[in-house]
């Protein structure tokens, strides 16, 4: 049964990757009261199978206090199995994340709603899963299964998506609300992903954020996104891209500013993936969302 209250608070987090893993682990080793980083998010695939050695980086910041929590890209929840999940899923992925987990010991994991499996094909990307009922259907066992396998909470993330495969037969927040409640899960809302939708698809985006069931929201992602990107398409009529590349914008802010009103969060995570500023660049957004979580009397320290 999904309990949110038990969750521990882990306040504000950064994305640990590769370009800036020494300048991290620089910072915290430096950091004083007034530090911005409480905990780290790993893309979890990325650390699985990996040389002892490799994996010291993780032992080195959770010696020093800081928990790593696991975000994945390629449990593929959206996939539909020609047999059940626990016959279906790939074994080998299943297995290293299991290792990885004991080695971390995270409170929750997470993945998109999204698809990255195809007929045993992995694809490279996060496919949108149309508004139907049957992926819902789908989802939720994938959610049971992987849940009942790794005895941990999951969360699932709203994606970025341009385009649909399938006619609707319900809103996007009919569909997640749907599936939060039948697979009794939490939420990982990534407040960037619904400006980008709400601006590509001409919906009003906290309008949406007010039919979704936030009372579920257990993680937070506030990221950056590309603007103009119609510029770079012929005939297309793209508003913005979501990049995790790009300082955040101001509308982003509000919107995060918006949901903290709303409904208490257990971690906050700034999200940066790619065209990486200096250092003390993200410390400062990270420093401009801690604010922001003061004021709204979320609790940032553990």
């Amino acid at each position: 049964m999904f309990e949110k209250n038990k969750l521990k608070n882990y306040g504000l987090g950064l994305g640990l990757r590769t370009a800036i893993q020494k300048e991290t682990l620089n910072y915290i080793k430096a950091e004083t009261a007034e530090s911005c980083i409480q905990w780290l998010e790993i893309v979890a695939e990325n650390y699985i199978y990996k040389p002892k050695a490799q994996l010291e980086i993780l032992k080195e910041f959770m010696d020093r206090g800081k928990p790593i929590i696991p975000h994945s890209v390629n449990l593929s929840i959206g996939t539909a199995y020609k047999s059940s999940p626990r016959e279906s899923y790939d074994r080998r992925l299943l297995d290293g994340l299991k290792d990885l987990f004991k080695l971390i010991q995270p409170p929750w994991f997470s993945d998109h709603v999204s698809c990255t499996r195809i007929n045993g094909f992995y694809l490279q990307e996060l496919i949108p899963v149309p508004f139907i009922k049957e992926s819902v259907d789908t989802v939720v066992d994938n959610i049971k299964f992987l849940e009942d396998e790794f005895q941990l909470p999951f969360l699932i993330e709203n994606p970025s998506y341009y385009s649909t495969l399938i006619k609707p037969e319900m809103t996007e927040s009919e569909f997640l609300n749907e599936i939060l409640e039948k697979a009794d899960c939490g939420l990982l809302l990534d407040v960037n992903n619904v400006y980008v939708n709400a601006l590509n698809h001409s919906y009003n985006a906290m309008e949406f954020l007010n039919s979704l069931d936030l009372s579920r929201t257990v993680q937070v992602h506030i990221a950056g996104h590309l603007e103009d990107y119609q510029a770079h398409l012929s005939k297309r009529h793209l508003k913005i891209l979501d990049t995790h590349g790009e300082v955040i914008k101001e509308e982003v802010f509000a919107l995060f500013k918006y949901l903290l009103e709303k409904t208490e969060v257990k971690a906050v995570l700034l999200e940066r993936d790619s065209n990486f500023p200096e250092f003390s660049n993200i410390i400062s957004e990270l420093a401009h969302v801690k604010q922001l979580m003061k004021e709204s009397s979320l609790i940032v320290n553990n």
